[in-house]
C-alpha cells in the first residue's frame, strides 16, 4: 500500500462518519505524518506497515469524535449520510446523542462532554461553594474557640504556677 492508497482507505471509511474538518485535519495529519517519516529517511512501505489498516485507524478516530459514526454528514462521494449510504462501518459500535451533552456508546459506557460553557460554569460553582462551605465550617469552629481562649489561657496559667512556677534558676 503507498501513501495515495492509504488516504483513499481513510477517506473512504471516515466519510459520512464524522464532520469533513475532522475528515480533512486527520488527512492533513497523516499525510504530513507520511511526508515527515519519508524525509526521514524511511521508505514508505515501511511507514505504511506502521500504520496499519486505514480502516482501523478511521474506526479509532470514530469512537474518539464525539456524535461521530451516527450517519448524521453527508458521504463526500455520494452527498448522502452514511445511513442512505449503507457505507457504515457496520460493528455497532456508534455513539448516540441523548441531547445534553452526554453520548451513549454502544459498548455501554457513557460519557459527559465537559466543553460546553454550562458545565464549565457548573464547575465554578462548584468549586465556590465548596470554598465557602469550608470557610463556613472554619469560621464556626474558630467562632467557638476565640471566646474560650481567655479561659484556655487562665487554665493553663494556673496549672504552671501549681506545678511549681519557672522553677530554679541555674
Amino acid at each position: 500500500m503507498n501513501r495515495e492508497e492509504f488516504l483513499q482507505g481513510l477517506t473512504e471509511a471516515l466519510s459520512g462518519q464524522v464532520s469533513p474538518e475532522v475528515l480533512q485535519e486527520n488527512l492533513r495529519y497523516y499525510s504530513d505524518y507520511i511526508y515527515t517519516e519519508v524525509g526521514k529517511g524511511r521508505s514508505e512501505s515501511q511507514v505504511m506497515e506502521e500504520l496499519g489498516s486505514p480502516r482501523l485507524i478511521a474506526r479509532t478516530i470514530i469512537d474518539a469524535t464525539p456524535g461521530a459514526g451516527e450517519g448524521a454528514y453527508e458521504d463526500v462521494y455520494t452527498g448522502r449520510s452514511s445511513a442512505q449510504s449503507g457505507s457504515g462501518m457496520g460493528n455497532g459500535s456508534s455513539a448516540r446523542t441523548d441531547g445534553g451533552g452526554r453520548y451513549q456508546q454502544g459498548n455501554g459506557y457513557h460519557y459527559y462532554d465537559l466543553s460546553k460553557w454550562y458545565w464549565k460554569l457548573l464547575g465554578i460553582v462548584v468549586v465556590i461553594g465548596v470554598m465557602t462551605l469550608v470557610l463556613m465550617v472554619v469560621g464556626g469552629i474558630l467562632s467557638l474557640v476565640i471566646p474560650l481562649l481567655p479561659v484556655i489561657g487562665l487554665v493553663i496559667l494556673i496549672m504552671w504556677f501549681v506545678r511549681g512556677g519557672p522553677g530554679p534558676r541555674r
